[in-house]
């Protein structure tokens, strides 16, 4: 309240309505995860507005559209961000951007795309905990799995931190083996239904996200919103190109 236009500030209380939303439907409270999913979006969306320029901002539509299970969404939302990250010729700190996008790519099937993008991430910096684990998911839905057991036990020796945390969140228990891995993917919604030929292979169970009828009605209302707020913030900045998907229909 006292700094309304800081920006930073405005993206680290994103975060924590993110979590608080994601916290809510563990809990299977919808209502508060719709509220906690439409303050985290204001405040990016906030965000954007103080720096258009900033992909920053984007990253964040991009994993919260992931969450919601709208992939193409969180794809073009990730493209914008390495779009922006360019234009400012940071070219160095991109890895993140790519890496990112890779991750989406293995999950819609793309697996030429994701290796693409995931050589990208490499060659710019992208953290080597997130590679590992995008190209285990990768090699494991190829069903190479020579592959996918070679990555994540190298993994597992030389960075400790990665069999512990899963999307950016501590596990309850750290991961050791690759049926640990497998069995993590599989009963979190956010992975799990993307990858069920891998999931069913390895005889696991799958975890989907639960949510109802009402509450698919207002995360549509919350996706015209933010497709909304965006062209009116960019039709004004000439400049800077991002891409901005159709409105859905409101049926």
């Amino acid at each position: 309240d006292a700094y309304p236009d800081d920006f930073d500030t405005r993206l680290n209380l994103a975060d924590v309505y993110y979590q608080l939303a994601r916290e809510s439907l563990d809990a299977k409270n919808q209502t508060a995860y719709v509220d906690y999913l439409a303050k985290a979006q204001a405040e990016v969306l906030e965000a954007v507005r103080i720096d258009p320029t900033s992909p920053r901002p984007h990253t964040w539509l991009g994993i919260i559209t992931a969450y919601q299970g709208d992939l193409d969404s969180s794809e073009t939302s990730f493209k914008n961000a390495l779009r922006l990250n360019l234009a400012e010729r940071m070219e160095l700190r991109a890895g993140t951007y790519y890496s990112n996008i890779a991750h989406i790519s293995v999950y819609q099937g793309k697996l030429g795309d994701a290796r693409r993008y995931l050589d990208k991430g490499v060659k710019n910096g992208a953290p080597q905990d997130e590679i590992d684990r995008i190209s285990v998911l990768a090699a494991w839905k190829a069903n190479d799995m020579v592959e996918a057991r070679d990555v994540f036990n190298s993994a597992i020796v030389l960075s400790p931190a990665f069999g512990a945390t899963w999307d950016g969140a501590p596990l309850p228990q750290p991961m050791k083996t690759f049926d640990d891995f497998a069995a993590t993917c599989c009963s979190n919604p956010t992975c799990g239904p993307y990858m069920e030929g891998a999931c069913k292979r390895s005889k696991q169970n799958i975890v989907r996200r639960e949510v109802d009828l009402d509450t698919l009605s207002e995360e549509r209302k919350l996706e015209v919103e933010r497709q909304t707020k965006l062209r009116e913030i960019y039709k004004r900045r000439k400049d800077v190109s991002i891409t901005v998907e159709e409105a859905p229909s409101a049926t």
